[in-house]
């Protein structure tokens, strides 16, 4: 199985590539043409120099997590080159004294070859290293190092959890994927200023753009610094952690159908793999037939005005002809060229990259040390794990949607887990984590197999808060508390559903919001924003604030929890003022 990795957002963006691509829309066939394997423009060897990128006999790329329990076990997982064959971690008791190393135990680690063969892209050969501390006193300080007993880290700082319900923060992030050495850094760092003393990170999926790219794990890692190896992380994967292993070039029809009415024009441009884009159009100018035929030249936008340019319909002997012209120039002939009526239809070639079938990042089991309490073959990717009173559910929405057979697995899971945490008396919030919001805040993205299949859940068992990530914008809402039908907007609603981006990368709200979806309202949003949030967790209050990349409260809000397992919603001033969108903002360009 492949598929396509080209959109047609792509090849309306992207002016030099495609006026080399040109040379292949030609011919009226749209039969695949084999074309030789690629290692594209974006290959590591362009980031060589960053020392981000290639290994030593030093630790790096050095991330905390949790694999166990997170009052008993710290789990660090580190990169070397291949040289170092005997790696290990030493950890001790942090004192105020400089001899807290006289303490230390040392635990061997275990060490994985980086699969980089399996790519066909430029890799590196590495190997990552991973211990889990066993036997530590909860709510405890201490100070570890990893290396191989001639190349160590320096000592790193990291906590346990207290082993009963105590009050705790963290901080929830969404998509960084995109710059994330140039701008995702300073929104991280910002929130590790902003709070320092957090337990844990959540990761909403999409950390990278290209799964399987190690320059670009390399960024992240060198964005987070040292805070990715004090602070437990607890990533979720989404689209952009799955990526195929190999690569190619091939010929593919792109068919184009618009229809005339007087001096506009509505259709679609249908990718190769079947997703339509809206085209809309405005004719120029004058014609002799243009209230019955589509003739002349028309200024089009192809995804609600994300991209312009001219298409030209000319009425030949006999036949009729059209041209499209992009706004860098590139001229675009559409072939096999129908008109029936106002209506033409017609297609046009273009060599795109194909991929073959998504596999999870090679980089993700070997640098992330997760809990293995997952379904099988989905390890390290669906997790749940309890810090003092509250149970974090991590689920792959990426897998889940690719596949009825894993959706319907982790499904099971999923509620196996939620009846498991409201049966246990410690556990009083429930927080889920996964990609692919349930309610989109974006055009064209449904997920309405998961939104089956888990909303029930988080409504049966009363799930407190949901973070997500990959629309790029930030919306947060809140469901009808079903049981005593409740609307959204009362103060004693049902679970709060929540999508944020913390990097660069930024899309247009929906016009309509939430509308389309019953049950639950859109309470706050915002466009071109990079944000996080910082949740502090207490007994029966947890505390969510949402800030701005440079410190400026946008969202907040309190859930207070009631006897009967309810939540009161409070808002604070913050989600009072103006949202902020690419109208007010400036408008995004990628940087």
């Amino acid at each position: 199985m492949y598929r396509s990795t080209f959109s047609l957002a792509i090849f309306f963006a992207l002016s030099l590539p495609l006026s080399l691509l040109l040379a292949s829309c030609v011919g009226s066939s749209g039969t695949e043409t084999s074309a030789a394997h690629t290692h594209g423009p974006d290959a590591d060897h362009a980031h060589a120099e960053l020392p981000s990128a290639t290994p030593s006999a030093y630790p790096d790329r050095i991330v905390l997590n949790w694999a166990k329990d997170p009052a008993s076990t710290l789990s660090v997982a580190w990169r070397t080159d291949s040289t170092v064959t005997d790696a290990k971690a030493q950890i001790a008791p942090a004192r105020a004294a400089p001899s807290f190393y006289t303490e230390a135990r040392t635990v061997p680690a275990r060490t994985t070859t980086l699969p980089a063969e399996k790519v066909d892209r430029a890799n590196v050969s590495a190997q990552y290293h991973s211990v889990t501390f066993e036997s530590l006193e909860a709510d405890s300080l201490y100070a570890y190092r990893v290396g191989d007993g001639d190349h160590w880290s320096e000592w790193v700082h990291a906590e346990t959890a207290a082993a009963q319900p105590e009050p705790f923060s963290f901080i929830y992030v969404g998509d960084a994927q995109n710059n994330v050495r140039s701008h995702w850094s300073r929104l991280i760092r910002q929130a590790y200023a902003d709070a320092p003393d957090v337990s844990f990170m959540i990761h909403a999926g999409d950390l990278i753009n290209n799964a399987h790219r190690n320059v670009e794990w390399g960024h992240w890692n060198e964005a987070g610094g040292f805070i990715q190896s004090m602070i437990p992380d607890l990533p979720v994967p989404g689209n952009h952690e799955y990526e195929g292993y190999e690569h190619w070039t091939a010929r593919d029809t792109f068919t184009v159908e618009v229809t005339a009415s007087g001096p506009e024009m509505t259709g679609t441009i249908t990718e190769p793999n079947g997703n339509p884009e809206p085209l809309e159009a405005t004719r120029s100018g004058t014609s002799s037939d243009a209230a019955s035929a589509p003739t002349g030249t028309w200024t089009y936008n192809v995804d609600n005005g994300e991209y312009v340019g001219t298409l030209t319909i000319e009425k030949g002997s006999p036949e009729y002809t059209a041209t499209m012209v992009s706004e860098s120039g590139a001229e675009i002939p559409l072939q096999n060229v129908s008109v029936d009526g106002n209506t033409l239809t017609g297609a046009f070639l273009m060599e795109v990259e194909k991929e073959s079938t998504e596999k999870l990042s090679v980089h993700w089991r070997p640098q992330f040390t997760l809990p293995q309490n997952g379904p099988e073959g989905l390890k390290e990717t669906v997790y749940s794990l309890d810090h003092q009173g509250m149970r974090i559910i991590g689920l792959n929405s990426e897998a889940a949607r690719n596949d009825e057979d894993v959706l319907a697995t982790q499904t099971e899971w999923l509620e196996s887990t939620l009846k498991e945490a409201r049966q246990d008396d410690e556990i009083r919030w429930i927080v889920a984590t996964f990609h692919h919001p349930l309610f989109s805040s974006s055009e064209g993205r449904a997920n309405e197999a998961l939104r089956e299949a888990w909303r029930p859940l988080f409504d049966k068992y009363n799930a407190d808060l949901v973070l997500q990530g990959h629309d790029h914008t930030y919306a947060r809402g809140q469901t009808e508390n079903l049981p005593q039908g409740v609307n959204a907007q009362s103060p004693t609603g049902g679970t709060v559903y929540v999508n944020s981006v913390s990097g660069p990368k930024m899309y247009e709200m929906k016009p309509d919001r939430w509308a389309d979806f019953e049950g639950v309202d859109m309470e706050r949003g915002a466009e071109n924003t990079q944000l996080y949030q910082v949740v502090r967790v207490q007994q029966d209050t947890l505390k969510y604030r949402s800030h701005t990349a440079t410190d400026a409260p946008y969202d907040a809000f309190d859930l207070v929890k009631q006897a009967d397992g309810s939540n009161e919603m409070i808002e604070h001033d913050a989600a009072d003022r103006p949202e902020r969108t690419h109208e007010n903002t400036l408008d995004y360009t990628r940087p």
